[in-house]
């Protein structure tokens, strides 16, 4: 073990770390998440055992940079682009997920799996996906709105799903499933509200937007509505991101994009938070135990294949507004998996739904798809930029 002169010392390191990722990044062409999670690998205990991601701090900050990133990526969907094109981002974006949940659950079961590697090989990551078309600039794009749009429904569905699908497992159906309502009921509440106090208090409220507001009052409501909706989803059993995106959503309909605030948070997430987390998930990871059997040696190159081919072939619906590399494209980035898979790997695992080998396996996908899928994402985007 290293001897940590400070305890901030780690903090320091993942911080000078996340100032060098992206100049580094854009010199060689990748995007700056998985530069961050290589450097996590590295630094962590696969590679130099430098930190364990374990570290006084470490660990919570690094949980609360995913938490704070959903809350950002419920911020940055654009509602402004299903006013100008109707419901046809979301219609498109649910199809296409109703597309991958049916090629998954055919799959999985001809590999002799149930629902619920079904569910598991449906997820996205909105996670990778935001800062990798973010960086592309087509966030506030149609087509960047429609991959935005897709993988939010798969997550957010997926997301409902285990919770359901657990809750039944562990309980049966109980009125225990029905707590799940109070997270969007509390959610319509305050919009409510907040519309009410827009329209009444339109002066008083743009206050808390300027600037040069000393006591930056607006940053704190916001943080103050954020764990509201995560308290409130823990309590339920409904995951903690679910509540934090709710949150973001929310700010997003109440005060349309491009404010001062959401410049704000953005600096505090994207400049400071969301790198800890990325570099993190990188530390966690040991490969030394990924490959402990020879059934890694068939089972890894099988969910590849079907984690592209669930996300791909759904994915040619955006033939409809786009063009065949756009949209393969799009598969090829919805295919990014990460976060959410892993979490719901340890609930299958803690519920008995699958071994520790499968939830290796499900490890080990998460990881190559999540530095591979952004990575050829931005080079078929450079692509279609040079052509035209």
């Amino acid at each position: 073990m290293p001897m940590i002169i400070s305890p901030y010392f780690p903090l320091f390191a993942i911080a000078v770390f996340a100032f060098l990722i992206p100049l580094i990044s854009n010199r060689i062409g990748v995007p700056a998440v998985v530069g961050e999670i290589i450097c996590g690998i590295v630094i962590g205990r696969s590679v130099l055992g430098l930190f364990t991601g374990e570290e006084e701090g470490i660990a919570f900050l690094a949980s609360f940079g995913f938490i704070f990133l959903m809350f950002l990526v419920g911020m940055e969907i654009d509602f402004s682009q299903v006013e100008v094109h109707g419901a046809k981002l979301f219609v498109l974006g649910t199809f296409i997920f109703l597309l991958t949940l049916g090629i998954s659950i055919f799959l999985t079961h001809q590999l002799g799996y149930g629902f619920f590697m079904a569910l598991v090989l449906s997820t996205s990551s909105v996670g990778l996906i935001v800062p990798t078309i973010r960086e592309q600039g087509l966030l506030k794009t149609e087509f960047g709105q429609t991959i935005l749009i897709s993988a939010f429904i798969a997550d957010f569905t997926t997301m409902l799903l285990l919770t359901v699908h657990t809750l039944h497992h562990e309980e049966g159906i109980t009125w225990e499933l029905f707590l799940i309502a109070l997270v969007f009921i509390l959610f319509f509440a305050i919009y409510y509200v907040g519309k009410l106090a827009i329209w009444h208090y339109p002066e008083r409220l743009s206050k808390w937007f300027k600037s040069d507001q000393p006591s930056e009052i607006g940053v704190r409501a916001s943080f103050a509505l954020l764990l509201v909706f995560v308290v409130l989803a823990e309590i339920v059993g409904v995951e903690a991101i679910l509540g934090a995106f709710l949150a973001g959503v929310m700010l997003s309909l109440l005060f349309r994009g491009g404010t001062v605030l959401e410049q704000k948070l953005s600096g505090i997430g994207y400049g400071f938070l969301i790198p800890i987390f990325f570099i993190n998930v990188g530390m966690h990871f040991d490969f030394a135990a990924l490959w402990a059997g020879r059934i890694f040696l068939v089972l890894i190159p099988t969910l590849l294949l079907i984690a592209f081919v669930v996300k791909i072939v759904p994915s040619l619906l955006l033939l409809v507004r786009h063009s065949l590399k756009d949209s393969i494209s799009a598969g090829v980035l919805l295919s990014s998996r990460l976060s959410l898979i892993i979490a719901v790997a340890a609930v299958g695992l803690e519920l008995g739904l699958m071994d520790t080998a499968m939830e290796s396996a499900i490890i080990l996908l998460a990881i190559i798809t999540s530095i591979s899928c952004p990575t050829i994402f931005k080079r078929m985007q450079r692509k279609n930029r040079v052509d035209i």
